[in-house]
């Protein structure tokens, strides 16, 4: 389902996220911060970065899918004042059962 509207109760929290570029000769760069509508969860657990290496999570966003594309490994995002970065970010599609969907990320 595209429309994400159906969960948009659920998105009671409003982070800040900077997506990441790249790396160039000044280091990394980043795009202006945007506000992104969200669902914020604070439970530390362990996830898998990109190289598969074991890393502790200390926070899971959710939001609508039309921000999924905002937030790739290596970004920073705001949660509480604290800039973050992106661990693990998926987006969920639910294709024929046409369920509400939605972008999924863990951060340091």
């Amino acid at each position: 389902m595209s429309n994400s509207d159906e969960l948009s109760l659920f998105w009671v929290h409003e982070t800040q996220v900077r997506t990441y570029e790249g790396s160039g000769p000044f280091g990394e760069t980043y795009t202006d911060p945007q506000d992104v509508p969200c669902f914020i969860d604070s439970t530390r657990k362990l996830v898998r970065d990109q190289t598969g290496r074991e890393v502790v999570s200390e926070a899971t966003i959710q939001g609508p899918i039309t921000h999924g594309a905002k937030f790739t490994p290596e970004s920073l995002t705001t949660i509480d004042g604290r800039e973050r970065t992106v661990i693990t970010a998926a987006n969920h599609y639910s294709g024929a059962l046409d369920l509400p969907d939605h972008f999924e990320v863990t951060t340091t």
